[in-house]
């Protein structure tokens, strides 16, 4: 079975204080043979993704950071059209989805564009 772990990490400044913090969720693809599996496989990859090193080679805004991971959000199981081989990812297959809440209509087109907009993140 295919799985989509979203893991969420941070940025966060190494030598003083921050008032808010750049998010990322990225998105992987594991393949396990049950939720309980994927869970623990998707941490351990998430966990290889950190970036803790002394150096500061890793900047934001031109002040040296730690790239962190925070946890899985959630884990989907990918939609499989392939009845036949369900080892098997296609293209055109639901891979994940996320849930989103926008106050009106304009803000929906404006999502689509990839313009900035306020949202609730619902799942």
């Amino acid at each position: 079975m295919w799985y989509c772990a979203h893991a969420i990490f941070y940025f966060e400044f190494k030598h003083e204080e921050q008032d808010s913090y750049l998010v990322h969720e990225n998105v992987y693809l594991i393949q396990a043979t049950d939720e309980k599996i994927a869970m623990k496989k998707a941490i351990e990859i998430a966990k290889e993704n950190e970036d803790l090193s002394e150096d500061d080679h890793l900047e934001l805004n031109e002040k040296p950071v730690r790239y962190l991971f925070s946890g899985i959000r959630k884990l989907i199981t990918v939609s499989n059209y392939n009845k036949e081989d369900k080892d098997v990812i296609e293209s055109g297959i639901e891979a994940t989805y996320s849930e989103l809440e926008v106050d009106n209509l304009d803000q929906v087109k404006e999502l689509s564009k990839g313009s900035f907009v306020e949202v609730l993140y619902r799942e």
